[in-house]
Parts: structure tokens; sequence; C-alpha cells
């Protein structure tokens, strides 16, 4: 460690002072909550002395932080309880940092706002926001925090070297999968500090939504450092006392929010990825407002698929579905034994066993998907990470709003009423029929062979004339029973005629 401690400087050493600590009772923690299945509180205490750490440093490591409260496959389940509560409140900065950058981006205050607010309203880890008239139009004036970028870039530089100075102590696959965090948050952040990017994402976001009587505030004006949206005033999505005073049906918000988030993951292009509270609001006539959309998900309808398989997987607690789910998904590397994390994912099933499907939570059935992906780490794809993340908060708020919420029955809403099970079934019908083509081929591709074969061995008697039409019923019955899993009900059909042929041919 000396001879380490030799390249860095003041800032790294003053920074290795705080992590270090953080670091190698995550490392020991890690290892104790592979071994040990009960809930450990001790270890849930230094999660957030880790996250009080990640505060004292400042936006990047809030930022960071963020990203792992949705990862499993990197912290135990106590840390990740502890990451979840990082909020991203941070006083604001001086106002004379903010008024420079909005000077120079929108003009001077006093000419361009008739009215402008200084105390700031919200602030966060990469900026802050104030509210002014603008235009004769009450607005909310978002500005980046000073010198974000470069606070940023100086912060990741200090995180990448001391991770190789802590990689002695952790084996090397978990340095990848961190290194691999890293790379990915490094090249995303930047996203979050250029508002040119959140005006994209709520013009597509609206877009896609508008017919579902959603809010979402107008845009006023953009640049890269300074946002200017319509000020939209609403009751906090988690007052529950003034919800209820304005009549506002609770159980039914939380229904058609988490509907909301859930149609936006399954049917549009891009989801809002940060549904914290202090990101939702609701009107006086009980309609959801958003705010902030610069973390955003984008799903392609592959992996939007491979997610509904997920689900039916941990709805009927299959261990198989499951298990291929997360393997398609690349949540689990594809050289792990398949019979350990079979058994493994057996184990979490069994850990709710008597649980009524419609009565699990969205925690419940992702402890089974984390506790595997924990066991056996991989670099989780980053949309799936932001859908894990986005499902947490968002349940979080729903279970607020109504304590008998069950994600389930959103979920089956939308997949039964809004035709997701449908087009679920018609992909799998349609992936089904093209494996069994491919197999039916492979076995047709042998019916050559073997016909030359016979030819030479003395022509064709009776029974060798059977022969081909008993390898190509033999091909399709092979292809059923391994895509009865995938299909039953057509693969048993064909099945029954595949095996009522192959006895004709026998007795002609």
């Amino acid at each position: 460690m000396n001879t380490d401690l030799k390249g860095l400087n003041r800032k790294e050493i003053r920074y290795l002072g705080k992590l270090l600590p953080v670091f190698l009772k995550f490392s020991s923690d890690r290892n104790k909550s592979k071994r040990q299945e009960e809930y450990n509180y001790k270890i849930e205490k230094h999660g957030r002395a880790a996250v009080n750490t990640f505060i004292e440093l400042g936006p990047t490591f809030i930022k960071l932080g963020q990203v792992l409260s949705a990862r499993p496959d990197l912290l135990p389940k106590e840390y990740l309880k502890a990451f979840s509560d990082l909020q991203d409140k941070v006083p604001p900065d001086n106002f004379a940092y903010a008024r420079a950058l909005i000077e120079e981006n929108v003009g001077a205050i006093n000419k361009v706002f008739g009215d402008f607010n200084e105390n700031a309203i919200s602030g966060a880890s990469l900026g802050q926001v104030y509210r002014a008239t603008y235009m004769g139009i009450d607005a909310a004036v978002k500005v980046n925090r000073h010198n974000i970028d470069s606070t940023i870039k100086s912060d990741l530089i200090v995180i990448k070297k001391l991770l190789k100075t802590f990689k002695r102590f952790i084996d090397n696959y978990l340095y990848i999968s961190i290194s691999n965090v890293l790379s990915d948050f490094s090249a995303r952040i930047y996203d979050e500090t250029n508002y040119m990017i959140e005006a994209e994402n709520i013009k597509r976001i609206r877009n896609n939504i508008k017919k579902y009587d959603i809010i979402i505030p107008d845009i006023l004006f953009e640049s890269k450092q300074v946002l200017i949206l319509t000020y939209i005033e609403g009751i906090k999505v988690t007052d529950v006392k003034k919800l209820k005073q304005k009549g506002i049906d609770l159980p039914k918000l939380a229904h058609k929010l988490d509907l909301t988030f859930i149609r936006m993951l399954l049917r549009n292009d891009i989801f809002h990825a940060d549904p914290h509270p202090g990101n939702i609001a609701i009107s006086n006539e009980g309609k959801i407002i958003l705010y902030d959309f610069g973390m955003v998900g984008k799903l392609d309808d592959d992996t939007r698929f491979k997610l509904l398989k997920l689900y039916d997987g941990l709805i009927n607690k299959d261990p198989d579905t499951i298990m291929d789910s997360l393997l398609q998904l690349n949540a689990l590397s594809p050289a792990a034994n398949r019979g350990i994390i079979r058994k493994g994912i057996e184990l979490s099933i069994a850990n709710l066993s008597g649980a009524n499907v419609n009565e699990m939570d969205i925690r419940e059935l992702l402890e089974i998907a984390n506790n595997v992906i924990f066991e056996f780490p991989f670099h989780l794809p980053r949309e799936l990470v932001l859908y894990m993340r986005m499902s947490s908060l968002l349940e979080g708020i729903c279970k607020t709003l109504d304590p008998n919420f069950k994600f389930v029955l959103v979920l089956r809403d939308i997949l039964y009423n809004e035709g997701m099970l449908q087009e679920l079934y018609r992909k799998e019908i349609n992936e089904f029929v093209q494996k069994s083509i491919i197999s039916i081929e492979k076995g047709l591709d042998v019916l050559p062979l073997l016909k030359r074969s016979l030819e030479e061995r003395g022509g064709e008697t009776k029974e060798n004339k059977k022969l081909p039409e008993t390898v190509f019923l033999s091909a399709v019955l092979i292809a059923m029973i391994l895509f009865s899993r995938v299909h039953p009900v057509i693969s048993y059909i064909i099945i029954i005629i595949d095996i009522i042929l192959f006895a004709f041919i026998l007795k002609k």
C-alpha cells in the first residue's frame, strides 16, 4: 500500500482515507452475505455508513450510489436496502454561480424574467431549480451546478485510480464487474448534466403517454446548462394526508401510477427511470404530474420480450424459465453452472413457498432474481439496472399510497387487458415454429445420406422404404419434445399426431 500512496495527490489521499474503510467492510460483508441466507442488520448498518460517506464526497458519488442501489450482482441485499434510500438532495449552489450560468445562457435576469426568486425550490447533486416568471409564464428554471462537468471528470479519475489500488482486496471477477459499472457510469452521467438531452426525453415521453392524461411540463427554453419549463404545482405523491383531504382515491391512484410506468417500460421506446417522490406530484383533480427526465431507460423489443418471459417465470415460480430469461438478458454468465444456478433459484422460491402469486410484491419477485444474480455475478445491461431501480422506487411510493398494493395485479392488468400477453404468445409461437423448422431441416438433411447408404448395401426393401419416413417423424418428435416447455399445448398435439403416423407407417 505504501508504494501505491506515492503516486497519489492530496485529493486522492483524502478520498482514499474515506473510501478504504468502506471498501474493506464491503468486501468482507459481501462474502458473509453469500454464506448466510438470513438478513443481517449489522451488514445493513455498514451499508448506511457507506451511503453517508458517498453523500459526504459529493455529487459524483451520490449519483454513483444511486446506480449501485440497483446492482444485485455487486451489492449484498443489506447494502441494496441502504443504498435504495439514498436521496438526491444537496443544498443549492451559491446563487452567484447560478446567476452567472443563467445570464450566460438566457440573458440578464432583470431583463429576461418578470420575476425571479433567488431561493432555490429544490437542490440536487447536479443542479438546482428556481421559480421565476418567463415570458409572462410561471416557470421553473433548472440550472447546472457550478463547474459540474469538471467536478465529475476529476472525481471519476480519482475513483478509477483508487479502484486499481483496491484491486488486491477483491477477486478478479468482481473487479471486472465494478470496472464495467464505472465505465458505463462515466459515459452516461454527462447526459444528466446536458439539459438538451433532457428536453428531448421530455418530448418523446410526452408524445408516448399523451393519451393517458398525464401532466408533463412544457419546454420554454433549452440549452446545455439551463432548462426553463412551465411551473406546475402539485401535491407531493407521498403526502397522503393532503391527498386524502382532496378526496383522491389512493388505491386507485397507486394502481394508475404503477400502470403508467409499466406502460412506458413495456409499450414505449423510452421510460422515466427515476420515479422517486420528489419527481412525482398529484394535481388537485387527481392527475399525475411528472418532473425531471434526466435519467431515462430504453428497451428494445427483444429485451422487452425477454423481460416479459422473466415476469412469467417469476409469477409461476418456474426455475427453468427464470434461469433461461436471466441468461438471455445477460444477467448471468453463460459459463455458469446451470445445475447450481437452478438450485439457487429453487432455494429462493422455497423461501416464498405458500405465498399466493397475487399477494407477492415486486421486491419479493425480484428477490429471487437478485439472490441468483448476486451468487453468480455478471455484467448487468444498463437498461435492466435502470428498470430494477425504477420498479423498486415505484413500489415504495405505491405502498405508501396503498399498503395493500400488489404489483402483480397491475402487471396482469397490462398483460391481459392491453394485449401484451397475446403479443408474448405470438412471439413465442413464431420462435417455436422457426426453431422447429430448423430442427426438422436438420433431420431431413440425413435422409439422402441414409438412402444412398441403403442403395449401396443392396437396394431398397420394404423396411428400407419406411426408414426415411420414420427418421422424418423422429425428427419432428424430438423437436416437439425440446420445445414443449415453450408452448406445451401445440407441442403435445403435434406429438400425438406424430406417434399415430409413426404407428401407421410401421404397420404398412
